[in-house]
C-alpha cells in the first residue's frame, strides 16, 4: 500500500493571522505566528498511506467502496459520478501536538495556541499533496475529480463511519491508530475520499466546506 512522505510543508503566514482577526495587528502576536511557522516545520512529520479502490455503487446515503459500505449520508450523491475513489489517512505525527499542549499547560497559551494552529496548516499542507496526486491519477484516465469527502466533516457522514473508510487502509504504515471514539490518534491526523471518473467535470479537487456542520464557524472556510 503506497505510503506519501517526504512532503514540503508550506504554511502560509496570511493565513494562519487571518485566526487571529484584529489581534493580528499586535506585534507579540505576529511574532508568535513567525515562530510557531517555524517550529511547525521543525515538529512535523508528514506521511500518509492511500489506495485506489473501485467505487461499485450508490445506494440512496450509502456507497459501496471496494468491499465496504460506506455511509456517506444525503450526500452520497456526489460519489455517484465515481469509478474509482482515492482513500487516504494523513498526519504530521504526535511531536507538534505534544508541544502545543505542553506550551499551554506552561501557561504560554498564546505560542500554544498558535503552534497548534500551525499544526492545523501543515496537515493542510499534506492534504493538499494528496489532492494533487488524485488530480494526477484522474488526467492520466481523462478524468475528473469530486470534492475532498471526509467523516464529521461532511453533514450526514457520522464520524464513526471513520472505522469503515480507514478498514480500506495500513494505518500501521504511518503510525496512525482509531481511538473508541472512532477518532484518529495523533490528532493532527485525517481520513479523506477523493472520487475519481469520466462524469466529474471539475479537473482539481476543492474542499466540501459548503456541505460542512462547522461551515459558519470554521477559520479555515472557503
Amino acid at each position: 500500500m503506497p505510503v506519501l512522505k517526504d512532503v514540503e510543508i508550506h504554511i502560509s503566514i496570511d493565513e494562519l493571522l487571518r485566526a487571529q482577526g484584529s489581534a493580528a495587528q499586535r506585534p507579540a502576536v505576529r511574532e508568535a505566528a513567525h515562530w510557531a511557522i517555524a517550529e511547525a516545520r521543525r515538529l512535523a512529520e508528514p506521511a500518509a498511506v492511500w489506495a485506489l479502490w473501485p467505487v461499485h455503487e450508490v445506494d440512496g446515503e450509502r456507497a459501496r467502496v471496494g468491499e465496504t459500505w460506506l455511509h456517506l449520508g444525503p450526500h452520497a450523491d456526489l460519489l455517484a459520478p465515481a469509478r474509482q475513489a482515492l482513500v487516504s489517512v494523513a498526519t504530521i505525527g504526535p511531536a507538534l501536538e505534544a508541544r502545543a499542549n505542553r506550551l499551554i499547560q506552561e501557561g504560554n497559551l498564546l505560542e500554544g495556541f498558535m503552534l497548534d494552529s500551525a499544526g492545523v496548516l501543515a496537515l493542510a499542507a499534506v492534504g493538499d499533496s494528496l489532492n494533487r496526486l488524485a488530480e494526477d491519477l484522474a488526467a492520466q484516465r481523462e478524468w475528473g475529480v469530486s470534492l475532498a469527502l471526509a467523516p464529521g466533516s461532511l453533514v450526514g457522514w457520522p464520524v464513526h463511519d471513520q472505522k469503515a473508510l480507514c478498514s480500506l487502509l495500513d494505518l500501521s504504515a504511518i503510525g496512525v491508530t482509531l481511538n473508541p471514539s472512532q477518532v484518529l490518534v495523533p490528532h493532527k491526523s485525517t481520513s479523506r475520499l477523493v472520487g475519481l471518473g469520466p462524469g466529474y467535470t471539475a479537473r482539481q479537487v476543492e474542499s466540501a466546506c459548503r456541505f460542512c456542520p462547522q461551515r459558519e464557524t470554521c477559520w479555515r472556510r472557503h
